[in-house]
């Protein structure tokens, strides 16, 4: 399924993919991560121990929610319905670094984000050392896409 240019939009203006996916044991379970879009699929970067990725490997089904939490149509939210893979190529997951860099850390907002919080970078560091462990990127490939509009 290929995105259309509104949805596109709304993706690159995005800044938390909320991960909905399923346990073993059938129970729902939603993540929020950061997010790329990459040639109409959507990347997240995660441990291969993480609960998403397990999932992941077990039920390939995923809904992914969307919304522009600053902008006039927050209240619209994109639900994304497709198909997840845990991958771990190492091209992959310089694509998603490089992505998430240039839309979390280099935008303006992401600048003055790290300024700001120059004084909790030691807390930060240690939070990343505790979760160290194979490193990968889920690749969601959209089956569907709706608009929910809680106006309509």
């Amino acid at each position: 399924m290929k995105l259309d240019a509104r949805a596109r939009s709304f993706l690159r203006e995005s800044m938390i993919a909320r991960l909905a996916t399923l346990s073993g044991s059938g129970s729902p379970r939603l993540t929020p991560l950061w997010f790329v879009l990459h040639r109409g699929r959507i990347y997240m970067n995660t441990r291969a121990d993480s609960p998403a990725a397990r999932d992941i490997r077990g039920d390939a089904r995923v809904v992914v929610l969307f919304r522009r939490d600053r902008s006039a149509d927050a209240a619209k939210t994109l639900r994304l319905i497709g198909r997840a893979q845990f991958l771990t190529d190492s091209a992959v997951n310089r694509r998603m670094y490089v992505g998430a860099a240039l839309k979390y850390h280099l935008s303006p907002g992401g600048i003055r984000n790290f300024l700001a919080g120059l004084g909790s970078l030691r807390e930060r560091i240690l939070y990343y050392r505790e979760r160290a462990g194979e490193a990968g990127t889920i690749e969601v490939t959209p089956e569907s896409v709706e608009w929910l509009d809680p106006s309509a």
